[in-house]
């Protein structure tokens, strides 16, 4: 240590303050002190002085100031160092009562320099490391009333033997429920109980023989049999490179921990809800998805604007509906379609308050099923009732004819009865038709089956073309095409056989075709007759009837439900005739 500069928390050289009476004597002892900062003082001594040096003839008058300053200094030594002519013996023995009070070395001179610079120099010495111990005392104390009044649990253990405790602030004894003296001097694992996790157990063994850092949360008990979550960090303390103790610093995270179980109990039951859930900020961000929101929006929707997952004529209506819900602070709905696979959502926009934060819950659940089966009962109510009305009213005319005309010549009764005879034939057709489509399956929810089309078509041909002897048909099929086909996909291919016939009549040249693309198998059925009405077409391309667009039969629906429900498509093209394609997912 450099015994010619103060310690780290001063400013300057040492101080040397000289109370002599003989001016011969102050002028030799300054030149031989010329390295400190030497000064003189004739009463108090002054601020910052590291040590007092005076002789016989000041120090009656200066003792009093010497006592003083020693004992405000306190618990820093003050150094003070008496010069005297005379035997050293002799000079302890008449200032003997001053050693300790005023004094604390008494030098004879004259003497050598070497020897008065070593006696100044342990003075000094001695002044510097009481400083440095003050110091650090005063650290202690400062770190002691910082842990002591720390809402955390501090204990302080020995790093050998079986880590007993040597501190422990309040924090801890609010904690664990236990008096200091039930504490100190025992290893913490007295709080540990029969639930506590021997992995945890083993975790902090292993951290504390190899004097490493450890950081767990760990089940706890307090005194009172109470089970506590305690979050736990271990920190090794390292003097002269050796860890001579271990610094625990506790935290009750037993309500956090409660939080973090109902929170994960929350998170369970949303991940197990199949319907999509999403949660945005106020525009429209999103910042969470569960499992079935990203099945059905993709993975990468989080940190993304939920605008994006729609074109922007919908992104429009739901921004719309978003800022509806926060402005009025209430529940509303939205339905939309996504994109690509055309699934209608019914979206419930929930504004909630999350960690201080407004939040938007939306919850989408899929109505496709929902709007089809609506759709599908719409058509059947208006083709039901537009066919049996029509039918009806036939029956009912021609049925008036024979009433109001008993005795009307034998042609014209032959007439009304065939008349009567064809539409009942024709409802029951759409009776059977029903009856037949009904009989195979549900529409939806079908897994489908893997089929060879083409295999199919040339099974199937032979047998229409018996019922229809006059038709010309025609097939064009490659060697296999194997798709995923409806469960009443050969009443398909009938249905659009006999519609085929039916606009074009018995003689028509019909072609039945598969295409293989790879991704899909198309099957065609075209004919060269009378094309389909545009009317038709637009009703079955929409997939809805309206009073004024609506088709005259109901096998073609029920053709296209039944592709819909294993994820095909329907398609009605008019050019040199009409042409039906059910396109099916490729097998």
């Amino acid at each position: 240590m450099d015994a010619h500069r103060r310690s780290d928390t001063d400013d300057g050289a040492v101080r040397v303050a000289l109370g002599f009476d003989s001016g011969r004597n102050r002028e030799l002892l300054a030149q031989l002190l010329a390295q400190y900062d030497v000064i003189e003082f004739e009463a108090s001594v002054p601020e910052e002085t590291d040590l007092c040096i005076v002789d016989e003839g000041a120090f009656a008058r200066l003792r009093d100031a010497l006592t003083e300053w020693k004992a405000d200094s306190q618990p820093t030594a003050a150094p003070a160092l008496l010069v005297a002519t005379g035997d050293e013996t002799a000079l302890w023995e008449e200032y003997g009562d001053a050693v300790g009070t005023a004094v604390d070395a008494i030098q004879s001179i004259p003497a050598p320099k070497r020897a008065i610079e070593t006696r100044v120099s342990a003075l000094l010495e001695t002044r510097e490391e009481s400083k440095l111990a003050t110091d650090r005392r005063n650290q202690l104390e400062l770190y002691g009333r910082a842990m002591d009044g720390a809402e955390i649990g501090i204990i302080i253990t020995e790093a050998d033997g079986d880590y007993p405790v040597v501190y422990t602030n309040d924090g801890f004894l609010d904690i664990t429920g236990y008096d200091r003296e039930e504490v100190l001097g025992r290893n913490c694992r007295f709080l540990q109980g029969p639930d506590t996790d021997e992995q945890t157990r083993t975790e902090l063994r292993e951290a504390l023989q190899s004097r490493e850092q450890v950081s767990v949360e760990i089940l706890n008990y307090r005194k009172s049999g109470e089970p506590f979550w305690n979050e736990l960090e271990i920190v090794p303390v390292t003097e002269d490179g050796t860890v001579s103790h271990f610094i625990g610093f506790q935290r009750d995270i037993t309500e956090r921990k409660s939080r973090e179980r109902i929170l994960q109990r929350h998170q369970r039951i949303v991940q197990s809800v199949s319907d999509p859930i999403l949660v945005l900020d106020p525009a429209g961000t999103i910042e969470y998805a569960n499992d079935a929101a990203a099945q059905v929006f993709g993975a990468g929707t989080t940190d993304t604007a939920i605008t994006t997952l729609f074109d922007e004529e919908q992104a429009g209506e739901l921004m719309d509906t978003l800022m509806l819900a926060l402005a009025r602070d209430e529940t509303h709905e939205q339905e939309l379609t996504l994109p690509g696979d055309r699934h209608t959502y019914q979206f419930r926009f929930q504004p909630e308050t999350l960690e201080g934060s407004r939040r938007v819950i939306v919850v989408a659940r899929d109505i496709t099923d929902i709007r089809r089966q609506q759709e599908r009962l719409s058509v059947l109510d208006r083709v039901l009732r537009h066919n049996l009305r029509n039918k009806l009213n036939v029956v009912a005319g021609h049925a008036a004819t024979l009433t109001d005309a008993p005795d009307s010549d034998p042609e014209t009764i032959q007439s009304a009865g065939e008349r009567i005879s064809a539409a009942a034939d024709s409802l029951l057709d759409i009776a059977e038709a029903v009856r037949e489509f009904g009989d195979e399956t549900s529409i939806d929810g079908q897994t489908g089956q893997q089929r060879d089309l083409a295999a199919l078509v040339e099974q199937t041909v032979p047998r229409l073309e018996i019922t229809y002897p006059d038709a010309n048909v025609e097939t064009v099929t490659p060697e296999s095409a194997m798709a995923v086909c409806p469960d009443q996909i050969e009443f398909c291919l009938d249905k659009l056989f006999d519609d085929a016939i039916d606009r074009s009549g018995e003689a028509s040249n019909i072609t039945v075709s598969v295409i293989d693309r790879a991704d899909v198998v198309e099957l065609r059925v075209h004919d060269d007759g009378e094309t389909m009405p545009q009317i038709e077409r637009n009703a079955l391309m929409t997939g809805s009837e309206t009073p004024l667009e609506h088709t005259q039969g109901i096998a073609l629906w029920l053709v296209r439900w039944a592709v819909e429900g294993v994820g095909g498509q329907f398609r009605v093209d008019a050019e040199n005739g009409t042409t039906v394609t059910l396109s099916l997912p490729a097998g």
